[in-house]
């Protein structure tokens, strides 16, 4: 049996929520991150995966890393997590090949001139470029969400771009 892979976004990267509330959710064997400068500090890396279980693989990858982790057929569920929306513009192909993809937390940055959060502790900030990136990957038939944790309301992209004036 092949296992599922998912996406999200979360400018914390692996942090609690992602170990405690997603892989246990999703059933996660390994946990991928994807952050090309934390991928060559190796003290950085060190720390960022300092508090995760040995029950999880988990490791920083940089973008061509993460690509070929996705050509490769895993045994376990595979959570893949970047930091920023536009990092989804490499993963374009990649994004199909994921069961979900949830926008979790995108932190307020110079470009972004839209504040969708909508309660629940989440945190999303999006700029045009963010905006028709998002349409373009729903286009693609990529399930595209808006979670906090699985415990709180999904809402599909569709339903978030409403909000954006």
């Amino acid at each position: 049996m092949m296992a599922s892979n998912f996406f999200r976004i979360d400018d914390r990267l692996i942090h609690g929520q992602i170990v405690t509330a997603w892989c246990g959710f999703w059933k996660i064997g390994e946990i991928v991150a994807i952050d090309d400068k934390l991928a060559s500090n190796p003290t950085l890396q060190k720390i960022m995966l300092m508090g995760i279980p040995a029950a999880y693989k988990a490791h920083v990858v940089t973008a061509a890393e993460a690509k070929e982790l996705f050509r490769e057929e895993s045994a376990k569920n595979r959570l893949f997590v970047t930091r920023f929306p536009a990092d989804l513009q490499n993963f374009r192909e990649e994004l199909k090949q994921c069961e979900t993809v949830v926008i979790g937390n995108a932190a307020k940055r110079p470009d972004t001139k839209y504040n969708l959060t909508k309660g629940g502790g989440s945190v999303f900030f999006a700029s045009d470029e963010d905006v028709a990136l998002f349409d373009d990957i729903e286009k693609d038939g990529v399930k595209l969400i808006y979670q906090t944790v699985p415990k709180s309301p999904a809402k599909t992209w569709s339903e978030m771009r409403k909000l954006v004036k």
